[in-house]
């Protein structure tokens, strides 16, 4: 964009809307978040209202050096006595699979929860079968991606 000359007629798409406060229907909050995703849900993570343990934030990287603002996300939590979680691959490449069992475990009314996700496709459809399962209704998970 640095090198477009004024004027110069562009095409700007979003957003949609889907990750904003206004969507949130309960109290706590799952933000699941994957590279590029983070942007937003640290905005969420830092400021949607609630008590201390009602957000918690997932966040998936392939290396810990791939934790973006972990700093951030780090003092938020520690501020609103939030659970800040990561997931990241194993030394020898292993992915932590997004499946039933992880919401489950790290959460286990994940029912009542309105989530959020943001991240890459992959990311997103994992997530979204995981959510399903656990009997998160589709009306509770609200979805933004980076697509282009």
């Amino acid at each position: 964009m640095a090198g477009l000359r004024p004027g110069t007629r562009v095409w700007a798409e979003g957003p949609y809307g889907a990750l904003t406060g206004a969507r949130r229907s309960r109290g706590k909050v799952l933000l699941l978040a994957g590279g590029a995703g983070i942007t937003p849900l640290r905005a969420l993570f830092e400021t949607l209202p609630g008590a201390p343990g009602d957000p918690t934030l997932l966040y998936r990287a392939r290396t810990p050096e791939e934790l973006a603002l972990r700093d951030e996300l780090e003092a938020i939590a520690d501020e609103r006595g939030a659970q800040l979680l990561y997931a990241v691959d194993s030394p020898d490449g292993r992915r932590p699979a997004i499946t039933a069992k992880m919401p489950r475990r790290i959460l286990p009314d994940i029912a009542r929860h309105d989530v959020y996700v943001c991240g890459p496709p992959g990311l997103a459809e994992e997530s979204y079968a995981a959510l399903r399962e656990v009997g998160v209704p589709d009306r509770r998970i609200h979805h933004e991606s980076f697509e282009f």
